[in-house]
């Protein structure tokens, strides 16, 4: 039995948090129990385990922490995945979305691999050797209408990889979670600049940023849009 009193978060759905208001700690119930994936702290509480969710290994994590103004999660949530690495983020998102499914969609053979491996147990997750540049490619292996886009990728056009597999499966009024990495863009120019530009790509396509989030205090160099279509 841990000593750490881990509570529902008051406001977003299946995060569980510790500690006080200015210094809390995340969590995912763990939906393969006795399972890490990157290192994580395992925690039993009540009889449950939980997965503490590292804000500088997650930018979700991150972002969760400067609270968002909705709930973009539910446990039953479609969430196209691009940039899924090998599986620190994603594997949270599957103990959050336990009756949904995650289409994790990564470029890097080697990072692919690792991925397979690290969440071979959790059958929500679908593992997709592709690249986002090309949405149409993977339409065969994503079987379900798309709730949420979260995009994590170090590419130059970030903004343009983001609208593209939108327009292709993100459902009407469902919502776009965009990691933007300035130095992958431009590493030359402010951030700020690179920021502002990738907004109005954004918004010149017709989709509306709801919220931005600069996170450089867990990710140098990157903020999180929240995004809707």
């Amino acid at each position: 039995m841990s000593n750490v009193n881990i509570r529902t978060h008051p406001k977003y759905s299946n995060v569980y948090i510790s500690g006080p208001p200015h210094n809390l700690k995340l969590y995912s119930k763990n939906l393969v129990p006795g399972n890490k994936v990157y290192g994580e702290k395992l925690i039993t509480f009540k009889g449950e385990e939980y997965r503490e969710w590292d804000p500088y290994r997650s930018k979700l994590a991150a972002m969760i922490l400067e609270k968002p103004s909705v709930d973009f999660l539910s446990n039953e949530l479609k969430c196209l995945y691009l940039g899924a690495s090998s599986g620190t983020t994603i594997s949270h998102l599957s103990d959050i979305v336990y009756n949904g499914i995650i289409y994790g969609v990564e470029f890097a053979e080697r990072s692919m691999r690792q991925l397979i491996q690290n969440t071979k147990n959790r059958k929500n997750i679908v593992p997709i050797l592709g690249d986002a540049n090309f949405p149409e490619k993977y339409a065969n292996s994503v079987f379900t209408n798309i709730d949420l886009v979260y995009q994590d990728i170090a590419q130059p056009n970030q903004a343009q990889i983001a609208i593209a597999n939108c327009s292709y499966y993100l459902k009407d009024k469902g919502t776009l979670i965009l990691a933007i990495k300035s130095q992958s863009i431009d590493s030359v120019q402010k951030p700020e600049k690179i920021y502002i530009q990738e907004k109005k790509i954004l918004e010149k396509a017709g989709y509306k940023i709801s919220e931005s989030f600069n996170i450089h205090k867990y990710a140098a160099n990157h903020i999180i849009l929240i995004v809707h279509k």
